[in-house]
């Protein structure tokens, strides 16, 4: 059995920050004390009166994506509204700042967009706590155009760093920023929206057990969903989809209702949002895991609306680091025994659905469709456990075998406090994507059949097989030591790690869960001496124990 080495980067100065799932540089100006800052641009404010009342009528639409921002043009590039400064080595750092009030959360759209080899961007917030990964030359882009993830707070920056070395001239203008006023990191109330849980309480989390023919089977297929950020201020759901050359080419399977006004080249995606405190239809709150594997840029491969289904290629392979997955399908159009939806309803953490009643073969006003029957729709009573909502549009409809089989479209399928409705669903059926159009545009079959094999079945590939032994697949973190007050431990691999802090005679201090990208473990309370914290990567059992300094 393959052993996976956890590797680990000592750093002896304290950051607050941490990357989204990877990019480890921090930016350069951090370790600097530059004397000019550039000025705050500051956008109008939104009238959150009318926002509310439009919300309340379009979250109740799952054909529409889920509306989290607001959409705000600005006029800022590297010749006006940001800031150059000149390094003494001969490196150069442009800085903008832009503030929307009361923002949760600000995203940026590049209209004109080229990076030089070896010089990086990178978006972080004004406190220093929130930063999105390292945005290189990889980036680039025959359209020339990139969206960002979005940081958390109301002031962003933007800041590109050119070393000395680099040749090349730079294009960044930024023509739009999406003002996030829902879908925060925390539970934050706006005008009676709140963000993490906002979805309905019958919902639940993807890491509760919905049956043992399923539970293994949707521990990998989740790795295949994401959270799909449209760059427009709104958000579907979607799913990496394995193709039959298995080689990881990185299609992205969503609805084609979430194309209408937006670009697949400003699309950002996240995967393995995930809670390490699961809520099962109880009303509580889902812990929340800062595991932030994030990836921006696609192309649009194949899309009609016969089925809802588009289809898309990421701009970038998937770093064969992530803990991810391509779903696997089946194209036979059989009908399932049963079915199991995985989504990120409103935006919140992953959660999941199941229907035991089968779903039917039906046409919904031309759109070829699974029926999840309920209601005055067809034969059952919606879904047995949980519901989907707006935001999970795109989202994925596995068989009993984990196969996908379809995208959500729409329904009218909802949580009446802790119960489901006993609505319907449908789905665009994946059977009718794979051939029913006149052109590769158009079908699934060219895409994910590229030599024409006939295939109807494929299995789900992990992301992280045939990874060779003591490959570097992600660093740990942590600083400082010698520490005084806290431990910061910086994850971007393991999203099942665990800890125990002890002191030298091994007598148990702390432990507890390191999945979030950035884990905290309090020292001020110690005494000065020696300390040895074991960490634990739970899904393979590596563990490995290092020293710790503690010093006041």
């Amino acid at each position: 059995m393959k052993k996976t080495t956890i590797f680990f980067i000592f750093f002896f100065t304290f950051f607050t920050a941490f990357p989204q799932g990877g990019g480890g540089e921090l930016p350069e100006s951090w370790d600097l004390n530059l004397a000019t800052v550039p000025n705050i641009i500051r956008l109008p404010t939104l009238d959150f009166e009318n926002i509310t009342l439009q919300d309340s009528i379009n979250d109740l639409d799952k054909s529409l994506p889920w509306r989290y921002g607001i959409e705000m043009p600005v006029s800022v590039n590297m010749q006006h509204g940001g800031l150059w400064t000149v390094l003494p080595d001969g490196g150069k750092i442009w800085q903008a700042t832009i503030q929307s009030a009361g923002a949760l959360n600000l995203s940026i759209n590049f209209d004109d967009f080229f990076l030089p080899k070896g010089s990086r961007l990178q978006l972080y917030n004004d406190d220093h706590t929130d930063i999105i990964s390292t945005i290189t030359n990889n980036q680039n882009s025959n359209e020339g155009q990139l969206g960002t993830w979005f940081v958390e707070g109301d002031i962003i920056w933007i800041e590109y760093y050119q070393p000395p070395i680099v040749q090349g001239s730079p294009k960044l203008n930024i023509e739009t920023v999406i003002h996030g006023y829902r879908m925060g990191r925390v539970n934050v109330l706006i005008d009676g929206n709140r963000g993490l849980n906002d979805s309905g309480e019958c919902n639940y989390d993807v890491n509760c057990p919905i049956g043992n023919d399923f539970d293994q089977k949707k521990d990998l297929v989740k790795k295949a969903v994401a959270l799909l950020n449209l760059g427009n201020g709104h958000l579907c759901s979607a799913s990496l989809i394995n193709n039959t050359l298995n080689d990881k080419t990185p299609y992205l399977l969503t609805a084609n209702h979430c194309l209408d006004n937006s670009n697949p080249a400003l699309w950002s995606v996240r995967f393995n949002w995930v809670s390490p405190t699961p809520v099962c239809a109880t009303g509580g709150d889902s812990g929340d895991l800062q595991t932030n594997f994030t990836v921006s840029g696609a192309e649009l491969r194949a899309k009609n609306s016969l089925s809802d289904f588009a289809l898309v290629e990421l701009l970038n392979p998937i770093p064969e680091s992530w803990d991810v997955a391509f779903a696997g399908w089946d194209n036979s159009d059989t009908n399932p025994q049963f079915e199991v939806g995985i989504h990120h309803p409103n935006g919140d953490i992953m959660k999941i659905c199941r229907d035991d009643s089968g779903a039917q073969k039906v046409d919904a006003n031309g759109t070829q469709a699974w029926l999840i029957g309920g209601g005055t729709h067809g034969p059952g009573n919606g879904w047995e456990i949980g519901t989907t909502e707006s935001g999970s549009s795109g989202s994925p409809l596995f068989d009993q075998n984990g196969r996908l089989i379809g995208q959500l479209y729409a329904g009218q399928s909802a949580c009446t406090g802790l119960e489901n409705n006993q609505d319907y669903d449908i789905y665009g059926r994946l059977g009718i994507s794979w051939n029913n159009g006149n052109s590769p545009e158009t079908r699934l079959k060219d895409w994910l059949d590229p030599t024409n094999t006939g295939h109807t079945t494929i299995e789900t590939l992990q992301n992280l097989l045939n990874t060779p032994d003591f490959q570097l697949i992600g660093d740990l973190k942590i600083y400082p030591n010698p520490a005084s007050t806290l431990i910061t431990v910086m994850n971007n691999r393991y999203p099942h790690l665990s800890y125990i802090f002890s002191n030298a005679m091994g007598q148990r201090i702390h432990s507890g869960s390191l999945s979030n990208t950035m884990n905290t473990i309090a020292v001020d309370n110690l005494s000065e001496g020696v300390y040895f914290l074991r960490l634990v990567d739970e899904d393979s059992k590596d563990s490995i124990t290092k020293k710790i300094i503690i010093k006041k």
